[in-house]
């Protein structure tokens, strides 16, 4: 009997204890409604059991939507959960995320202070709060996270493969320049001279097509007359460089057979014009119009170096390009010419030569490191 009696009493007392609890919880949010703070926190330190989320709209959320921030902090420091849905599915940061900018500094950036997760959380409309601000994607989407991680890492790290081997080709196309430069050989004056009878010949060639405004194909007549022309210039350039070469061998060997003493007793020089006057002397060596310059006759530095660039690979290929301009810097060395061709020009009109070839050196090195 007193089993059945104690059963009985049992259901009753809960039944009062959970009605009490709610009446507190009510008043509970009278009192942050009424802004009673001080009540309300007294109340709850009597009765550390209350549920601070009951209720609907949850107190954060009410707190949210009157822009009180006393409110929303008494509830964060007495463990108020940001991350609490109502009926909705929407949590604190929905309902601070709907008032505006005016509300993101009070009320927002508290709660995500206190749970960043919540930032993820999706009310039945499929929103996040962040979606509700304008944020683009939501913030739960993980993987997504992870993939463009991922990606971005693959990205760097193909692109870093490609600068090394970038690197490495640019190491080994030096090593290659600097091997093909080391085993070439020098040309000689014979195959140089037949060579810019050539280039000049096809240079003058193209000079006539861009004149006439368009390479249009001439007629059989013409172009029989034009190659003859070509041909003729051709074997005069060949036999001038022979005859050149012949005076030199023979200027040499007679230089050669005279005695130390002849040239001892040799009347004094006025000066540099009477080493070889205007005589006999005068065809054996060179003088500046007959060096045989990138350009007829000379003329500017520029030019020149612009024509030998020119002559060469097209400038898609830089390294058949650079391996060129290397060839054309060493031959038109001041000391490499100097050197060579000394004993050939006229001695009054070496240093106009020599200014010349200077100054043909500069402007190749600057298409050079142009290319670099």
């Amino acid at each position: 009997m007193t089993d059945d009696v104690s059963d009985a009493t049992k259901p009753k007392s809960s039944m009062a204890s959970t009605s009490r609890r709610q009446r507190r919880e009510r008043r509970f949010r009278r009192y942050l409604s009424a802004g009673r703070l001080v009540r309300a926190q007294a109340l709850l330190q009597r009765h550390p059991g209350l549920d601070v989320d009951a209720g609907q709209p949850p107190p954060l959320h009410r707190a949210c939507a009157r822009h009180d921030a006393p409110a929303l902090c008494l509830l964060l420091r007495l463990g108020a959960d940001p991350a609490h849905q109502d009926r909705h599915g929407d949590t604190a940061l929905h309902a601070a995320a709907r008032q505006g900018p005016d509300a993101y500094t009070d009320f927002f950036l508290p709660l995500l202070s206190r749970c960043p997760s919540a930032m993820g959380i999706k009310n039945k409309d499929g929103e996040t709060p962040g979606q509700i601000l304008g944020w683009g994607p939501p913030w739960d989407s993980a993987e997504e996270e992870e993939e463009d991680e991922a990606s971005k890492e693959r990205e760097w790290r193909q692109k870093l493969q490609g600068e090394l081997e970038d690197e490495w080709q640019e190491v080994i196309g030096r090593f290659e320049d600097d091997a093909a430069h080391e085993t070439q050989e020098p040309e000689s004056f014979s195959a140089w001279s037949d060579r810019m009878a050539r280039e000049h010949a096809q240079k003058r060639q193209q000079q006539q097509c861009e004149a006439e405004g368009a390479c249009r194909p001439p007629r059989a007549e013409g172009s029989s007359h034009s190659w003859r022309q070509q041909e003729e210039e051709q074997r005069l350039f060949r036999e001038r460089a022979r005859a050149k070469e012949e005076e030199l061998r023979e200027s040499q060997a007679r230089r050669a057979q005279e005695a130390p003493g002849d040239r001892a007793q040799e009347p004094a020089r006025a000066g540099p014009r009477a080493e070889h006057p205007r005589g006999a002397g005068r065809g054996s060596l060179w003088r500046f119009g007959d060096v045989p310059w990138p350009c007829p006759g000379g003329g500017d530095p520029e030019a020149m170096a612009a024509a030998l660039v020119a002559r060469g690979p097209p400038l898609e290929e830089q390294g058949a390009l650079r391996r060129y301009l290397r060839v054309q810097q060493v031959r038109w060395h001041p000391d490499r010419f100097l050197q060579r061709f000394r004993s050939q020009i006229e001695t009054w009109e070496l240093g106009r030569v020599m200014g010349a070839v200077t100054a043909l050196s500069q402007a190749l090195n600057r298409h050079a490191e142009a290319l670099k």
